[in-house]
């Protein structure tokens, strides 16, 4: 007769991961692990569920609710994943990074990760965001500088 103990150790117990992989608070690089279009259980309207993935294993779902706000958080969602604007095929969506900034939710008395917003991968180095346009730090050539007016007739930039 088997039981549920069959095979339990000590030693597997003690060997055993401490728990499953989860979100942290603040920033998450992960990709797009999943996304279903389903129904919102509180509002009966049409939702999109997304499930991101950390490289760990660590899933978090997140829902975009159609309503007043639909629209913008797709944008977000596009924007930070690289997904092209207007992209419907969500299939198309799967496994593009970016960054899962999530907050502390409570929910009965535990505290749990919850998706704030989203940021793109690369998006800021060290605190200073990335620049959009690299030319813009670039020095700038002698051909597009004022010429001095230093009495010589010359090309040679000083």
């Amino acid at each position: 007769m088997s039981g549920f103990f069959d095979g339990v150790t000590e030693r597997g117990i003690a060997d055993a991961q401490d728990g499953f992989p989860q979100f942290a608070i603040g920033d998450n690089v992960a990709f797009i692990d999943n996304v279903k279009e389903t129904t919102s259980k509180n509002s009966g309207k049409p939702m999109l569920e997304i499930t991101f993935q950390t490289d760990a294993g660590a899933a978090i779902k997140h829902h975009i609710v159609d309503g007043e706000w639909k629209l913008v958080n797709l944008k977000k969602l596009m924007v930070a994943f690289r997904i092209p604007m207007g992209e419907t095929d969500v299939a198309m969506w799967l496994h593009k990074r970016g960054i899962v900034v999530c907050k502390e939710d409570v929910y009965q008395g535990n505290t749990y990760p919850k998706v704030s917003y989203f940021k793109q991968v690369g998006a800021t180095t060290g605190g200073i965001p990335r620049q959009s346009n690299p030319s813009a730090s670039a020095p700038a050539s002698s051909a597009s500088m004022p010429k001095a007016n230093d009495c010589f007739d010359d090309d040679i930039p000083f």
